[in-house]
């Protein structure tokens, strides 16, 4: 089934082909904390909220100061995305497997749609766009999500990323780069030649664009380009345009586009209170930055943006970070699981409850009395594989992966935690995560390391007639 999705609008008409309706709010509303809390209490899950439910898609249309619109809530349900990136509802792996393999390079044209209007005289982000902030915590206003396009050196492809990006002045942001990212290296090679590196930070997309800036190794390497495998996923190519003030591209149907550089020069993040808070991370919790770290400073150069444009933004925690923070390791696990495992395997999903990262679900179908040790050695090398993942569960296929009951069922029904439990110690802590904390772990033997679980709500092999669902 062909979407015909090639930018932000074409999806809204899209998903509203489909039944899925955007909320209009259209109440005077503020920047500044209003409207994060008011979609935090009235649209968000878990774990922005304390309530399990799809998020709905806002459009904030009255936000004060503003004519341009703040759509928040696109990408809040995993139904919703299976329609954006296939067309059709069920899981979208097979179809980035096979985009992966048929990848399309993107295309240059001029006089995009992303130019209609240019400002490069008197910038001044906080006027000219509606950039949230999003807890009296942050360090400032946020966009939250900035797709940046960076090029290699000497003209080679292009590399697609999103960050967070805090304002301090008119035209001036930090750029957040966590180590060892793709971007992080082009930076310091840009360093190395004296040089600032140009950027195009592009806003409100084909959703599928923000899902393949996700995809990072072993899925995309470094080298290679995002946009090739979205080309593939669509089937057509991705439609870029030359930047007017800075030499690198832009995404041409991008609802708003700001042209900048990120400089050599350094500043904390939170020039409010330095050390203190950034903006409310994936996990559920207000982020905090670390004493002494500093941030580029990335300098604009200009904005441009379609007539009448929508400004797309997430608010930090939720299920929209988490679907999108879900598709690199649910493809890398079913990827490295059918290289190295003869086990069959159903689904994988990371779960929101770990922000997309830290909990996962591995699901599979069991064809004899040796599948119930493979199975286990499987989830085992996944959970040591995979950096983040703290709590994997192993289920079988008459339970549903995606819900959060069934889960629970299955671990009150067919689970011991005695012989069902296997451990990994001596791990990694995730620093995000605060119970993986040495001052959490103070009383344990080793409080600098974590440890990861897996919970075993298979059903024995031999024992599956005493444990057959009647009406499922």
């Amino acid at each position: 089934m062909s979407t015909g999705i090639y930018d932000l609008r074409s999806a809204l008409a899209f998903l509203q082909e489909q039944g899925e309706q955007v909320v209009e709010h259209r109440e005077p509303i503020n920047a500044i904390y209003e409207v994060a809390a008011h979609y935090a209490q009235h649209s968000a899950g878990v774990p922005a909220s304390t309530i399990t439910r799809d998020e709905q898609m806002v459009m904030y249309h009255g936000v004060e100061g503003h004519s341009m619109p703040v759509l928040i809530g696109l990408f809040g349900s995993r139904t919703r995305n299976q329609l954006l990136l296939t067309g059709k509802e069920g899981s979208y792996h097979a179809a980035f497997f096979k985009a992966m393999a048929q990848r399309v390079a993107p295309q240059k044209i001029s006089n995009p749609p992303c130019q209609e209007i240019v400002i490069k005289e008197d910038i001044n982000l906080l006027k000219q766009l509606p950039i949230l902030t999003l807890t009296p915590q942050c360090a400032g206003p946020y966009i939250s999500l900035g797709l940046v396009l960076a090029k290699e050196p000497d003209g080679g492809n292009l590399n697609a990323s999103v960050h967070r990006l805090c304002v301090h002045s008119n035209d001036e942001m930090t750029i957040s780069i966590f180590p060892g990212h793709h971007l992080g290296s082009l930076y310091e090679a840009a360093l190395s030649k004296g040089e600032s590196l140009p950027i195009s930070i592009n806003l409100g997309l084909d959703p599928a664009v923000y899902y393949g800036s996700c995809l990072t190794e072993p899925l995309c390497r470094k080298g290679e380009c995002e946009l090739d495998i979205i080309g593939g996923l669509r089937g057509a190519a991705v439609n870029l345009s030359d930047c007017l003030t800075v030499n690198t591209e832009c995404l041409s149907h991008a609802e708003i586009i700001i042209e900048a550089e990120i400089t050599a020069r350094q500043i904390p993040e939170n020039q409010i209170n330095p050390g203190n808070g950034s903006m409310p991370e994936f996990l559920g919790y207000q982020g905090h930055i670390p004493p002494g770290l500093t941030c580029p400073i990335v300098k604009v150069k200009a904005i441009t943006h379609r007539t009448n444009p929508i400004y797309q933004t997430v608010i930090g925690p939720g299920l929209e970070q988490s679907e999108l923070q879900s598709i690199t390791p649910e493809l890398a696990t079913r990827g490295f699981l059918k290289q190295h495992f003869p086990i069959e395997v159903k689904d994988v999903f990371y779960n929101t409850a770990g922000g997309g990262l830290l909990m996962a679900v591995l699901q599979v179908h069991k064809h004899d009395p040796d599948d119930d040790q493979l199975a286990v050695q499987a989830a085992l090398k996944v959970l040591g594989l995979v950096p983040p993942l703290k709590h994997l569960f192993l289920i079988d296929e008459d339970v549903n992966a995606h819900s959060a009951e069934d889960l629970f069922w299955a671990l009150t029904t067919r689970f011991q935690a005695d012989i069902d439990t296997h451990y990994l110690d001596n791990e990694k802590p995730f620093r995000m995560d605060p119970s993986q904390s040495p001052e959490y772990r103070k009383n344990t033997a080793n409080p600098a390391v974590s440890v990861k679980a897996l919970f075993d709500c298979t059903v024995p092999w031999g024992m599956r007639s005493k444990f057959k669902r009647p009406f499922v």
